[in-house]
């Protein structure tokens, strides 16, 4: 084969890639069905002007072979363009090809030197008989020791072998000193403090928290330690002062987690603990000791098996400094926290302790002086200041740190919730007798029950919600600090009660327990005296006045249980309140806790209830004779007492959420419903109704009722049964008066003689000759009736009917007996039985009389 044949399989290929790059740079084929279509249509377009070159230069059709010429032009040009790139990538692809070379030389040549020998016989020949000047080698070499080669006629295969493994040793000491050192290193960064974070937590003593110039003291000695130190308190120290503090409790915090952190490094690996408190167990003793970094290598070889870790026994001397110096620490800021709020034994009344010896008689004296200046607070001015006190950052700091020390922290949480009992117990009883706050004294308003309830019961719970505040405030979740939740306990905590720290409700609880039992003995002794009958209750919450007519017995009664009334509205709204305060604490994880000032309202509105339920029912079943000693009816008298209270339930905020008089299930609720109300003064003036107004006063009471919230199955009870008891009095009012009207018109004697005779009627008796029926007794009657047709004589009923409807109906019936009665009659007249002859005096028939007496 030619050399010509050969290349033309290569000549071809290189035209095909070249016309597959031209077309695919143009995107586009002259071959193609479409790009003939449009050829041969430019072709066919019509010429505007003779030449086709005229007609291109000028905007005309353009023709189709030069269009195929410029296309043609464009991919030889592309083409060109291509043939340079290609030029380039080959040039490129020589350089790299002899730089390929280079570097296979290269390698072959350090294989060469690889698969030689490491030393040279002169080498040798140095390395075990050394230089004759005496440095060759350690110049070489340097100076670690040399090879020591006991044999001159050591092979070279051997003597590189012994170099080797020196090397090799060397290396490998190299690497073991270097992770000790890491592991040293980061041993300290860990678990060691810094040089003032040992300070602090050695020597700091919150010293700057205490007024400059009050008493001298060295500076190594305890500040806190002098009789007077918490009557001289600083509470808004300097900011150096709250950055030592601040720095004081990081570094104690820190200290905790470093006594951890051991805790998971070495506890784990043999079961030993390490908790706040102390060390317990054991460790493993193949642990890496850093006191031991200048043992030789062959010590350090022959423990290669236990390096990397940290010495047991170096931990354990480092947890026991570090669980000495926290210790210290712990009792330090337990110290500054009792003197800071004056609790425990900084409580202002431990300053006057009678000295027991000699050398406590001088600081007792000189104690007592500066205690004399104070109150009964020590250094606090009043309750606004202890409760900042108390609000402290520093101090919810302190005991959020204090929490991994369980004594300290559960016996400050003990003292701080008896110091918080005594003072609310003394804030109550000073606001009862003395005022507090700017207010008068709570006793003054005695005379009026239910303010002076109101009065205690609003203190109360002011009370509770600032102590809320204010344990909220201790147990602040440090979620914004970053720190744990709200709460949170440590392993330290045994599972026993005692060792459990207070919560915040079981602190509250606490705190407001003092004011429980004298809350409850002043609301015992007004629920009894309302309880009570007899003697006048006034003031502004008395459930209305004295009116003018009314027994002092009757309205006196009235107004007490119209204030027992409003005194069980108020501590069911006070309640009410305190529960959904304790449901709103439990939401928020809180422990359950039963609180005493809740249980404290809630059995005095259990007896607040049972007290009004017995005035009810004795008041009801008195109606007779309170009604006998006033100008009021029974009835006026319940309809007063429904009305009085259903006005005390709309305007009470107790009763807010009953507005339907939705009766719950507990028994307080029902006795001071509304149903039971009017079940009880309905029922006891039912049986004294005997009067159209009445009925109309229960009427007027049973909607009030309903307008107050009365459910309307009952209103519809009600309301019928007084309705069947208003038409049985109708119905005897209308009868009574039927008879007067009868006997004024004529038809009295009538009607009693047509009775007459039908008691002594015999067969063939004829009414004619009976007494009072004769033809001329009955002529007159009719007359007298007849006359009377012309103004009827049927009652307004104006004056014992109020009901203008029920008036009508009443007049309506009476006529209606009228017109019965006299139907009856002139049948009896015009029958057979009658035995008139004449019958002239019936003028009028029965339709004409009924017309007559219509209304």
């Amino acid at each position: 084969m030619s050399t010509e044949q050969q290349h033309q399989p290569i000549l071809m290929k290189s035209t095909n890639v070249l016309s597959d790059k031209v077309n695919r740079a143009l995107h586009v084929r002259t071959d193609t069905p479409a790009m003939k279509a449009a050829l041969s249509a430019l072709a066919t377009l019509p010429s505007s002007t003779s030449t086709t070159s005229d007609n291109t230069g000028s905007g005309g059709v353009i023709d189709a072979k030069s269009v195929r010429a410029a296309i043609e032009t464009d991919a030889l040009r592309r083409a060109l363009q291509f043939q340079t790139e290609l030029q380039k990538l080959a040039r490129d692809a020589t350089v790299l090809r002899e730089r390929v070379d280079t570097v296979s030389r290269v390698a072959g040549q350090i294989g060469r030197i690889v698969d030689g020998r490491i030393i040279s016989k002169e080498q040798a020949d140095v390395l075990l008989h050394g230089d004759e000047s005496g440095g060759g080698g350690g110049e070489l070499y340097g100076r670690s020791g040399g090879v020591v080669v006991e044999d001159t006629t050591t092979s070279s295969w051997e003597l590189e072998r012994t170099l080797a493994s020196k090397l090799h040793a060397a290396h490998k000491s190299y690497v073991d000193a270097t992770h000790r050192q890491i592991a040293v290193d980061a041993f300290l960064d860990k678990f060691d403090l810094g040089d003032n974070e040992a300070r602090l937590l050695d020597h700091y003593n919150f010293q700057g928290f205490i007024l400059p110039g009050e008493y001298e003291y060295e500076d190594s000695s305890n500040p806190w330690c002098h009789p007077s130190a918490a009557l001289h308190i600083n509470p808004n120290p300097s900011g150096e002062t709250m950055e030592d503090a601040t720095s004081f409790l990081n570094a104690l915090e820190r200290l905790v987690v470093i006594r951890m952190e051991l805790s998971k490094t070495f506890g784990n690996s043999s079961g030993g603990i390490v908790s706040g408190g102390g060390v317990e167990g054991t460790m493993d003793e193949s642990m890496f000791d850093h006191d031991n970094i200048g043992q030789d290598n062959d010590t350090i070889g022959n423990r290669s098996s236990s390096s990397g870790q940290l010495g047991t026994n170096s931990a354990l001397r480092m947890m026991e400094q570090l669980a000495t110096r926290q210790e210290r620490a712990y009792e330090r800021l337990y110290t500054f926290i009792q003197y800071f709020l004056g609790i425990g034994s900084a409580t202002p009344n431990s300053h006057h302790n009678v000295p027991t010896s000699s050398n406590d008689a001088g600081r007792s004296y000189s104690a007592s002086l500066d205690a004399s200046q104070f109150g009964a607070l020590g250094r606090f001015q009043d309750g606004d200041d202890m409760d900042e006190a108390f609000g402290h950052p520093i101090i919810r700091r302190a005991l959020r740190v204090l929490r991994h020390s369980p004594a300290h922290h559960v016996h400050a949480l003990e003292l701080m919730a008896s110091s918080r009992r005594t003072e609310v117990t003394r804030r109550f009883l000073l606001a009862l007798t003395s005022g507090y706050g700017g207010m008068a004294p709570l006793e003054m308003r005695a005379h009026d029950p239910v303010g002076y309830v109101g009065d205690m019961l609003a203190f109360c719970f002011r009370a509770f919600r600032v102590e809320g505040e204010l344990v909220k405030t201790l147990f602040l979740s440090e979620k914004e600090d970053g720190g744990l939740e709200e709460n949170e306990q440590d392993e330290e905590y045994d599972d026993t009660i005692d060792s459990r720290p207070m919560s915040a409700s079981e602190l509250l609880a606490q705190s407001m327990g003092g004011l429980s039992r004298p809350l409850k003995t002043r609301l015992s002794q007004v629920i009894m005296s309302l309880a009570s009958q007899g003697g006048a209750v006034t003031g502004d919450g008395s459930g209305g006045a004295v009116q003018p007519g009314d027994d002092e017995d009757t309205s006196s009664s009235l107004n007490r249980l119209v204030a027992i009334y409003s005194v069980s509205g108020l501590l069911r709204f006070y309640c009410s309140a305190i529960e959904k305060a304790l449901e709103k604490a439990q939401a928020e994880n809180e422990v359950i806790t039963e609180s005493p000032l809740l249980t404290t309202c809630d059995e005095c509105l259990a007896e607040a209830a049972d007290c009004y339920v017995a005035s009810l029912r004795a008041y009801g079943a008195m109606l007779g004779s309170h009604s006998l000693s006033s100008s009021q009816t029974e009835a006026h008298l319940a309809q007063r007492a429904i009305m009085l209270i259903a006005d005390e339930r709309v305007a009470s905020p107790g009763f807010a959420d009953d507005a339907l008089d939705t009766v719950g299930d507990d028994l307080v609720s029902k006795q001071l419903s509304l149903s039971f109300l009017v079940s009880t003064m309905v029922d006891a003036a039912m049986t004294h109704l005997k009067t159209l107004d009445g009925t109309s006063a229960l009427k007027s009471a049973v909607n009030a009722a309903s307008k107050s919230g009365l459910d309307a199955k009952e209103t519809t009870k009600w309301m019928a049964l007084i309705d069947e008891k208003e038409q049985n009095l109708v119905e005897v009012l209308v009868g009574t008066e039927a008879d007067i009207v009868l006997e004024e018109c004529g038809l009295g004697a009538i009607r009693s003689a047509i009775k007459d005779m039908d008691r002594v009627y015999i067969e063939g008796m004829t009414m004619s000759s009976h007494p009072g029926l004769s033809r001329k007794e009955v002529e007159a009657a009719m007359k007298k009736f007849y006359s009377s047709l012309f103004s009827p004589p049927i009652p307004t009923f104006e004056d014992v009917i109020k009901d203008a409807q029920l008036r009508k109906i009443a007049r309506s019936r009476t006529a209606q007996i009228v017109i019965d009665l006299y139907q009856e009659v002139y049948g009896a007249l015009s029958s057979e039985r009658g035995g008139y002859s004449d019958l002239s005096f019936l003028e009028h028939d029965p339709n004409q009389v009924k017309a007559l007496l219509s209304l």
